[in-house]
């Protein structure tokens, strides 16, 4: 079942969640991000990272004060729609709490209590809500000040270890109640779409009418969102989505940011930066971000 949420705010975004049990190389989670950001006189930019990769580290008793050798123990993906000020200062915090990990001690009447990595695992949840106790803090602050620009959506999701399954969860908030952000888990495990930002229903429309155009294509068959963003994007139907798609994947084995490219294109580039002109390389290593994924401009109109 698709959830559909119409607000009274342009959100000024779109980020597609879905699960894609078909790719061949990343089976799992998905989501799919335009990287405009606007402002009520139109277009700021073009090449925002909306969607993210956000490592939980612990680190050794030894190194705890050096923060050397940390041991990733999970991921998640995050992903925001609405006030680029808002989404952007969660992540920035959130992702400063979950790389300053520590063991916690657990004591009984007789003393110390071992407990496994996998007992202490935080789940997907746990950091959903986390993220929930930051955002309220911006939201409240700036719906004080600027309640017509207190309006955010964010999206995490990703394996979770403790559960031993895919999870995702949406925070929304509403310019009339800022500070009440709600925390609301989505079951997309047997298909749908969790959407969020702008546009909703258009944006739905256009995944139906691609995943008729990938149903036959093996190598797109179940990546029909990032071909609708894509066109959507080509041909400026809507305003505030535009810019360049970046994708975001979660499995049991990985998570990890995809960028895109034409392939008719000569040139390899990351949320409009060509890689070899305006990033180059640096010192004796070249900027590299592979795999990326081409966009094949026979599944466009």
């Amino acid at each position: 079942m698709v959830r559909i949420e119409e607000g009274t705010r342009e959100l000024m975004t779109s980020i597609i969640c879905w699960n894609n049990k078909h790719d061949e190389w990343f089976s799992g989670l998905w989501a799919v991000a335009d990287s405009r950001v606007s402002s009520n006189a139109g277009p700021m930019t073009d090449s925002l990272q909306k969607l993210f990769v956000l490592p939980v580290n612990i680190y050794p008793h030894e190194s705890a004060l050096t923060t050397q050798q940390p041991s990733k123990v999970l991921s998640v993906c995050y992903g925001f729609a609405g006030s680029t000020l808002i989404g952007t200062s969660v992540k920035y915090i959130l992702a400063l709490c979950l790389d300053n990990v520590s063991e916690l001690a657990y004591y009984d009447k007789y003393g110390d209590v071992s407990r496994s990595l996998e007992e202490r695992m935080p789940s997907v949840e746990e950091i959903a809500k986390l993220a929930q106790k930051i955002a309220r803090k911006y939201l409240l602050a700036l719906g004080t000040l600027h309640p017509n620009r207190a309006h955010c959506e964010i999206v995490i999701f990703g394996f979770c270890k403790k559960m031993s399954d895919t999870k995702v969860f949406v925070l929304r908030n509403s310019p009339e109640r800022p500070a009440e952000i709600s925390l609301e888990e989505r079951d997309i495990s047997g298909g749908g779409y969790v959407i969020l930002g702008d546009r909703k229903q258009d944006i739905l429309k256009e995944i139906e009418r691609k995943n008729t155009t990938c149903a036959d294509i093996t190598h797109w068959k179940g990546r029909a969102p990032v071909i609708a963003l894509q066109q959507i994007i080509k041909v400026s139907s809507l305003s505030t989505i535009g810019g360049h798609v970046q994708i975001c994947v979660a499995s049991r084995l990985i998570s990890r940011t995809i960028y895109t490219s034409d392939i008719a294109s000569q040139s390899l580039s990351v949320l409009g930066f060509d890689l070899l002109t305006e990033l180059g390389q640096l010192g004796g290593f070249s900027i590299s971000f592979n795999p990326s994924l081409r966009i094949e401009m026979r599944l466009i109109d």
